[in-house]
């Protein structure tokens, strides 16, 4: 409890308002709860130096389980078998570490598990990671090489025309119109790489340029702002608590391993046609949206609260108030949750409907006449999906037509008598590459890990929610360079691979309610007979 942790702090909070502005920015870097996992890795230490001592944070689980490895207690089988212990207990073992994992990521982790061998890259990992390097350089080489070579001969060569278009008729195609495509297609994809390339450099460049300018962490600093987090003192916790600023520096190199080298490995403007994949739409429409911010400064206008940065939930707050002030009926339990509930867009719609119907009082604390922009939002809602309409219907466009000029020069090498084996061979290659990228696989799982940390129940990250995961992954490859029981290579590794399960192992902590759940339902399964008996056979058989 926090009660508990308190105790083990040492440093008064007077502390904190005596360092520099420098350093209290360090102390609420990213979340600000980083500082609370070294107050529960003091604690385990303590526990563990006193077993019998509560020391309020290691979990009992844990406790119990050193305790029988130390005094070679037996097991107790105790564990109902039934199917709906598992489903009310279906996640229950989920647990999300405050500060993402990073701060187990160090050589002593001071009795907490450390999950730097989460992150270690196994044989085949390291395979994937070599060979992602390799396809980061030849990738965009070859785009670069076959664009601007066709590019060459189609425009500055004396008979480059013609021969395009004896080429296309071989396909039946010799119409000006895809002789123009042609060219289009190589000058779009020359623009790409070069451009994909210039903003890789870019950020190599402030990787460079950037400095040290964060102090470094010293245990009052850690104390001060766990005393803060922990506080029973209603002001000094929450909203009040600022997050400061991370290196650049390593945001910078955030962008450069987990975004630029992995763009570059399958670069092609086949990528387009991701973004217009059919089961991806609505996902792209919510990012594209801005609705809610637009209508949350309607709000704030409204309830004269600008400078105070209420959230979503607040400010549902505040319209309910406002409507059960001014209707009757709507102070009933039911109707003042579904308020509560409504987002800034819907909130406002609802106030704008107590307005037009006359039900609205104005007074000194709200501004009603702010209420008539609600216009202008409708028409902003409606020119945001007029934008993406026009967005994906030009993506399709440029992919297909790609896509097409692709399929079309594949063809005309490959049944070209005097093309060179090996052109045939590298084109060919290039094309199955760009081909497999068109949907980035790594990419798009780890995305979906990102929104679920980070988007929260809506789905969706917002800007400050993208900050937040900017701020964490800068702090991740800060922590990776840091961690003096890996070596070089293996650092490079990690960067080049992480991808969507290293993120889940670092967030997510599991309790031993999964492990006990498992194994009843392994048991209650093996006595209805509904294992698999392929894998009962397998298991018989190695294992007797």
């Amino acid at each position: 409890s926090c009660c508990r942790l308190r105790v083990l702090q040492h440093a008064p909070l007077a502390v904190l308002h005596r360092l520099p502005a420098s350093s209290r920015a360090f102390v609420a870097r990213t979340t600000c709860l980083c500082s609370l996992t070294k107050v529960r890795n003091r604690a385990m230490t303590s526990s563990l130096a006193h077993p019998d001592a509560d020391g309020g944070v290691l979990s009992t689980e844990r406790q119990l389980r050193m305790r029988r490895v130390l005094t070679n207690t037996a097991l107790s089988f105790d564990g109902d078998e039934t199917k709906e212990a598992a489903i009310y207990q279906l996640l229950k073992h989920v647990k999300i570490d405050p500060d993402g994992g990073i701060l187990n990521l160090v050589d002593n982790p001071m009795g907490q598990k450390s999950k730097v061998p989460a992150l270690t890259k196994n044989s085949l990992q390291t395979v994937e990671a070599v060979f992602a390097a390799f396809r980061t350089v030849s990738n965009p080489a070859a785009m670069i090489f076959t664009s601007s070579r066709m590019l060459h001969r189609q425009l500055y060569d004396a008979d480059g025309v013609e021969h395009l278009r004896r080429e296309l008729s071989r396909l039946r195609m010799g119409h000006r119109i895809v002789e123009f495509s042609f060219i289009g297609a190589n000058l779009m994809e020359l623009s790409l790489a070069v451009g994909c390339i210039l903003l890789t450099l870019y950020h190599v460049f402030k990787i460079f340029c950037h400095k040290e300018n964060v102090p470094p962490v010293t245990a009052i600093c850690q104390d001060a702002a766990s005393e803060k987090l922990v506080s029973d003192s209603p002001c000094q916790k929450g909203a009040n608590v600022q997050i400061g600023e991370v290196n650049p520096r390593y945001l910078s190199e955030a962008e450069f391993w987990l975004a630029d080298l992995p763009r570059l490995q399958n670069l092609s403007c086949l990528r387009l046609l991701a973004y217009v994949h059919p089961n991806l739409l609505e996902k792209r429409r919510k990012q594209f949206c801005n609705g809610n911010d637009m209508a949350r400064a309607i709000l704030e206008g409204f309830l004269s609260c600008k400078d105070q940065y209420l959230t979503d939930a607040q400010l549902a707050e505040e319209v309910a108030k406002v409507i059960v002030q001014n209707d009757d009926q709507m102070q009933t339990g039911e109707h003042v949750d579904e308020l509560c509930s409504l987002n800034p867009t819907q909130a406002l719609l609802k106030l704008q409907f107590y307005k037009n119907e006359g039900r609205l009082k104005s007074d000194e604390q709200h501004n009603p006449k702010i209420l008539d922009r609600v216009c202008r939002l409708n028409l902003f809602l409606f020119g945001e999906l007029i934008c993406f309409g026009m967005l994906v219907t030009i993506c399709f466009m440029l992919g297909t037509l790609e896509f097409f000029h692709k399929i079309c020069r594949c063809s005309l090498i490959l049944t070209d008598p005097t093309a060179p084996m090996m052109t045939c061979a590298l084109f060919f290659l290039l094309f199955l590459n760009q081909a497999l990228g068109i949907m980035h696989i790594g990419w798009l799982l780890r995305w979906r890990v990102e929104t679920f940390i980070f988007g929260g129940s809506d789905a969706v990250v917002s800007t400050e929610e993208a900050h937040i995961m900017r701020v964490y992954l800068g702090e991740l490859v800060e922590r990776v360079w840091g961690v003096k029981s890996l070596n070089g290579f293996q650092k490079l590794t990690i960067l080049l691979g992480l991808n969507d399960d290293d993120l889940q192992q670092l967030v997510v902590e599991e309790s031993d309610a999964k492990a006990a759940v498992i194994a009843s339902i392994r048991k209650y399964m093996d006595k209805r007979g509904l294992s698999s008996g392929f894998n009962a056979a397998l298991t018989y058989a190695v294992a007797g």
